[in-house]
């Protein structure tokens, strides 16, 4: 079962538009962060001034202005877009002085992949555009998820897509006031994607260039500063980077040469632990048959839904959010019933609970009556979640799925895919149509066989009515997560989607929904209490 999103509930009159499923520099040991000045004087923490004399003669630019004048620092943004993928080399000295080898891989849009080799310990991450990754000598290789690697996969983005095309990326801009930084003054830009993610450039104002970039907080925070720009290949590079994080080693490297690259295998930037021996489709034929008997399962229960809405300006800023709180519960024929207890952390007012309740009593009755006749369920207006049911069998027939590895995920051993649209695949319905449109990763528990987490984003815009009556950017993300209970029973956890969208002729809409599911309890009374006595409010 995978989350639905409604365009009414976002002001829109249109019915139900999509049902949807529901990491480059990261803690290797040794999370990162770029100097504007030489490694030896490069501080631990630079010291930013807001009010320092040399600000006042230097005003804020608007953050595309401070991107063009970037570009132009560079070589010109022409230069920039014909200049394809590279390679850098050089060295690698921790804060230590152990010291070793480096090699850098870049291709635009996001993709990235670093190399760190210490006499016998190697360490590589990457990003592949849709998920990053970590591999150490130590501890094998995994699969970055949740904000390191929402962070991860918008600092592939800023590293090795120069900031081009931030709109078709999904990525929001804006600015912030200049401040002094190590003696120069420098314009800021935070850039915010769709889920979620910020990172804050500073650029100096005098060069253009950018000099240091504070991505992600807590464990998720990485700071990077970039000194010693040369021109090379027609365009400059930052010949030294040093790469800080809260608790860890800094590092310095040193870039020796930087090589233009034609092109890189299909599979260069891929987390490279692939396991041929691990028969992928008969898995996914017992994943599927698993699931089925889950959404039987899920029926037995009732649970309390927390529905987190929030509208984002074109910043990528909050500007209005919406908690709603459901009582959930099953009815005879699969069908659930979803009744309002409060919204935004206030418990619905006599009249309007009265109101909800006789909703929920007329939609009891109806669906009693449905079943009586043998006719088939019929989905609760208020539940949105059943409205467009996307089974896994059509999204295991729509995807191809590649690359199978082992790794650990909440303390458990999962076999992960990436997976991608399956060539010569026809969709049938409008569901065919958005999963062939999706690319991402996707966890399977090892032992009980069962999807434990999808992750997945557009690769390009979907268009409902060629476009006219509304279509969601490409960028459009989704987590889908599921965990096993006490009993060894697997139920749903969390869904979240954040999206661009723009319907008919209205401006474009930016949004991010999170739903969690929580106080699971089996459920078994006769239809009539439940109208009678519904469960009561966790």
């Amino acid at each position: 079962m995978l989350p639905c999103l409604s365009l009414r509930r976002f002001g829109f009159g249109h019915k139900s538009l999509l049902w949807i499923f529901g990491r480059l520099l990261l803690g290797l040991g040794l999370t990162a962060s770029v100097a504007a000045q030489s490694p030896a004087q490069a501080p631990a923490q630079a010291s930013v001034q807001t009010s320092a004399p040399a600000l006042r003669s230097v005003k804020s630019l608007p953050a595309p202005k401070v991107v063009a004048r970037y570009w132009a620092a560079l070589g010109g943004e022409k230069a920039l877009r014909a200049a394809g993928a590279t390679t850098l080399r050089g060295t690698v000295q921790t804060a230590a002085s152990d010291t070793g080898s480096f090699t850098l891989d870049r291709r635009a849009p996001n993709q990235l992949r670093l190399e760190l080799v210490f006499e016998d310990d190697r360490r590589c991450l990457g990003i592949n555009g849709t998920s990053a990754w970590v591999q150490t000598t130590r501890d094998g290789a995994s699969t970055l998820v949740d904000e390191i690697g929402r962070q991860r996969l918008l600092e592939g983005w800023i590293l090795a897509g120069n900031l081009l095309d931030a709109k078709q990326q999904g990525i929001a801009l804006r600015s912030l006031p200049v401040v002094e930084l190590a003696g120069q003054p420098c314009y800021r830009v935070v850039f915010t994607s769709r889920e979620r993610a910020t990172a804050t450039g500073y650029f100096a104002a005098a060069s253009g260039l950018l000099v240091r970039l504070e991505s992600g907080e807590g464990a998720a925070r990485q700071v990077f500063q970039f000194a010693d720009y040369r021109l090379v290949n027609g365009r400059r590079e930052p010949y030294t980077l040093t790469l800080e994080a809260p608790g860890e080693p800094s590092l310095t490297l040193t870039v020796q040469e930087a090589i233009p690259v034609n092109s890189f295998a299909t599979n260069h930037f891929d987390i490279p632990t692939g396991d041929p021996a691990l028969d992928v489709p008969a898995l996914l034929t017992r994943i599927a048959q698993n699931q089925k008997a889950l959404d039987e399962r899920v029926t037995q229960y009732t649970y309390t839904l927390t529905e987190t809405i929030r509208r984002l300006d074109g910043d990528g800023r909050v500007k209005e959010t919406e908690v709603k709180v459901y009582e959930v519960y099953p009815l005879t024929g699969g069908v659930r019933a979803r009744k309002l207890v409060a919204v935004n952390g206030k418990p619905l007012s006599p009249s309007e609970a009265e109101k909800e309740q006789r909703r929920v009593t007329k939609f009891i009755e109806e669906n009693e009556e449905r079943q009586r006749k043998g006719q088939a369920g019929k989905v609760d207006d208020n539940d949105e979640a059943q409205r467009r049911r996307l089974a896994i069998s059509q999204f295991l027939r729509a995807c191809e799925f590649y690359n199978p590895r082992r790794e650990n995920l909440r303390g458990r051993e999962v076999i992960v895919c990436d997976f991608r649209p399956r060539p010569g695949y026809k969709p049938t319905n409008d569901a065919g149509k958005i999963i062939q449109k999706l690319v991402g990763t996707v966890w399977l528990d090892a032992e009980d066989e069962e999807v434990t987490r999808l992750e997945g984003r557009f690769a390009s815009d979907f268009k409902v009515g060629g476009g006219l009556l509304a279509s969601l950017k490409r960028g459009a993300a989704f987590v889908f997560e599921q965990t096993r209970n006490a009993e060894g029973v697997w139920l749903p956890l969390r869904e979240d989607f954040n999206a661009g969208i723009k319907v008919l002729l209205l401006a474009g809409l930016n949004i991010s929904v999170e739903n969690r599911y929580s106080d699971y309890r089996k459920f078994s009374t006769e239809t009539k209490d439940v109208t009678e006595n519904p469960p009561a409010t966790p």
